[in-house]
């Protein structure tokens, strides 16, 4: 795919993306400052709810990346993204529960803590408390829940121990290399739309279009699916 757009000095493009699209995301924006060297991307990795947050007070992103498309289309009902947001890929929920085996019923009665992303604002959360109100009665998980301020430190509880077992993204655990034993794909859970968008901020940045642009190409799109995200097409 071919770029019109250049610079002729360095400019950096500040963007907020959903913490569980790290991985993905760190790859695909190596690879952009390789082909662009004129660029500098500067990334705030936060729950998609709390990046919403930061840009309705002001912070000066100009490009997003949520987990969850409504929250970025909330903010273009307050004209503070240029157009809807546009689907990215597919994200997907897993249960992470190392050197342990059995069903998710089994995992969860066995497991003293269960992490899981705060489902107040962040997506991943939302997701697993949905998938847990389907699965399980509440007396069987709810006193059992211990929360991340975002996937990333859900993911972090179950990693140093204060959690035996957590909900997490499937993308971490390909970061990770984590075994297929210690990991249980969710085949009831809905997959976790991802979208992007430009910000009113984006008007006056070359390079915030540009990597918007790469972001959709098709590098970027089997980057995100060597992580472990389903594509739009």
């Amino acid at each position: 795919m071919a770029f019109p757009y250049g610079a002729t000095a360095q400019e950096k493009v500040h963007i907020a993306v959903a913490s569980s699209l790290r991985a993905p995301v760190d790859a695909i924006i190596a690879e952009f400052e390789q082909q662009f060297p004129n660029y500098d991307v500067t990334v705030a990795y936060v729950a998609s709810g709390k990046l919403v947050a930061q840009v309705v007070h002001g912070a000066p992103y100009a490009l997003l990346i949520s987990a969850e498309p409504h929250y970025l289309e909330a903010l273009y009902q307050r004209q503070l993204i240029q157009a809807k947001p546009v689907l990215l890929g597919f994200g997907e929920l897993v249960l992470w529960h190392p050197r342990q085996h059995g069903d998710v019923a089994a995992l969860i009665a066995a497991a003293d803590h269960v992490a899981l992303a705060q489902p107040s604002h962040a997506p991943y959360g939302q997701a697993a408390m949905g998938y847990l109100r389907e699965q399980l009665a509440a007396e069987h998980y709810a006193s059992k829940l211990v929360y991340g301020e975002n996937v990333a430190q859900a993911a972090h509880r179950v990693h140093v121990g204060a959690a035996e077992i957590g909900f997490v993204a499937l993308s971490q655990i390909i970061e990770m290399q984590v075994p297929q034993s210690d990991y249980t794909r969710l085949a009831s859970a809905p997959l976790l739309p991802q979208a992007i968008a430009l910000t009113a901020h984006a008007g006056q940045h070359r390079g915030a279009q540009l990597l918007y642009d790469f972001m959709l190409a098709d590098g970027s799109q089997q980057t995100l699916v060597a992580y472990g995200y389903a594509a739009t097409k």
